[in-house]
C-alpha cells in the first residue's frame, strides 16, 4: 500500500480546502447575482410606476394621449415585472387611466384586480377610492345594484370616516332608485354609532325624507 508522505497528505488537504472555498465563492455569487437581480428588478420596476404615474397625473382633460401612454407605461410592468410591489400598485393607476378616458369596465377589471392584492386601505387610502371608482363605474353604466354592492363592501373596511361615507353613498343609491325604505334603514343603523354619526341631526332629516 502506497503511504502518502507529510508534504503529500497537505498537499491533498490543500486541494480539498481549495475545492471547498470554490464551492463558498460559487454559492455566495449565486446569491448575491439572484439579490442584484431582484434589486435591479424591484428599482426598474419602480421608475416605470413612477413614469406612468407621472404622465397620469399630468392629465389635463384635453390631452388623451397621455392617458395612453400611461397606459402603455404600467402594462410593461404586467408583463415585464410581475409580483413586484410596483406592478401592483400599477393595477389602480390603470384603472384610472381606463376611468378617464370613458372605459369604466376596462376601469373596473383593473380597480377589482388591485383590491385583491390590496383589501384593506394603507396610509395612502388608494384601496378606499378604488372601491369608490369600482362603484362610479358601475353608475356610469346606470348597474347600480353593483354599485351597491361596492358600496356595501367599501362599508366593511375598518375606518370609521370611510364606513361612514360608504354607507352615506349606499343610502343615497337606494334613494336614487326608488327604493327609500332601504335607504331609512341604513340610516337608522348609522344613528346607533354616535362615532359615526357626529351630525344626528342631519340623518334624522334624511331619514324623515326617505320614510
Amino acid at each position: 500500500m502506497e503511504k502518502i508522505g507529510f508534504e503529500g497528505f497537505f498537499a491533498k488537504k490543500r486541494m480539498l480546502f481549495l475545492g471547498f472555498l470554490i464551492l463558498i465563492v460559487l454559492a455566495a455569487g449565486s446569491v448575491f447575482g439572484v439579490r442584484y437581480y431582484n434589486y435591479n428588478r424591484n428599482e426598474n420596476a419602480g421608475k416605470l410606476l413612477w413614469k406612468g404615474v407621472r404622465l397620469y397625473m399630468s392629465y389635463n382633460g384635453k390631452n388623451p394621449k397621455v392617458l395612453v401612454r400611461s397606459a402603455l407605461c404600467l402594462k410593461k410592468l404586467q408583463t415585464g415585472y410581475k409580483g413586484t410591489g410596483a406592478s401592483k400598485i400599477s393595477l389602480f393607476y390603470l384603472g384610472s387611466d381606463y376611468m378617464k378616458s370613458g372605459k369604466p369596465d376596462e376601469a373596473a377589471v383593473y380597480f377589482g384586480e388591485y383590491i385583491k392584492n390590496y383589501p384593506k386601505p394603507d396610509s395612502d387610502n388608494l384601496t378606499f377610492l378604488a372601491y369608490s371608482n369600482l362603484a362610479a363605474a358601475a353608475m356610469v353604466k346606470k348597474d347600480y345594484k353593483r354599485a351597491i354592492a361596492d358600496f356595501k363592501a367599501m362599508s366593511k373596511i375598518d375606518g370609521i370616516e370611510l364606513q361612514e361615507y360608504a354607507l352615506l353613498e349606499e343610502a343615497a343609491l337606494y334613494s336614487q332608485i326608488k327604493k327609500p325604505r332601504k335607504a331609512a334603514a341604513i340610516y337608522k343603523a348609522m344613528l346607533t354609532n354616535d362615532a359615526m354619526t357626529k351630525d344626528r341631526g342631519y340623518i334624522e332629516n334624511l331619514i324623515q325624507l326617505n320614510s
